[in-house]
């Protein structure tokens, strides 16, 4: 698993909050379909910051500290500022926004173990398969 399984992970979540955001508002409430939505993409937001981090100040080569330490600035703050606001913003639902945070790691989560049972990760040579 690469990077790509990052960016994969953050366009799933993404596409699963967005498809079950109609029925969170019909079924259990606006506010709390809201939660879900805006915590979908706090997380989704919050775990770009991480990646850009990881790329900008620990791989191996050129590493890009200008950038690096900004988005981390940036990320500290502001990021977890506005999850705090969020959180006691009393319209929102507190339920509903952990339920968005935490789509990020069920979506890795499922990601992970879909491609452990399907092996995707394991490297064939086609000669060794016995035909």
């Amino acid at each position: 698993m690469g990077l790509e399984f990052i960016d994969r992970v953050i366009k799933t979540t993404l596409i699963f909050a967005i498809f079950a955001t109609p029925f969170l508002f019909f079924y259990i409430g606006y506010s709390f379909g809201l939660s879900v939505i805006i915590g979908a993409v706090w997380g989704v937001l919050n775990l770009l910051a991480i990646k850009f981090v990881i790329l900008s100040l620990v791989r191996p080569g050129k590493r890009n500290l200008k950038f690096g330490l900004l988005i981390l600035f940036f990320k500290i703050p502001v990021l977890y500022g506005s999850g705090y606001l969020l959180l006691t913003w009393d319209y929102l639902s507190v339920g509903g926004l952990l339920w968005g945070f935490s789509g990020i790691l069920i979506v890795s989560a499922f990601k992970g173990l879909s491609r452990s049972i399907l092996k995707m990760d394991d490297k064939i040579n086609p000669g060794e398969n016995g035909a």
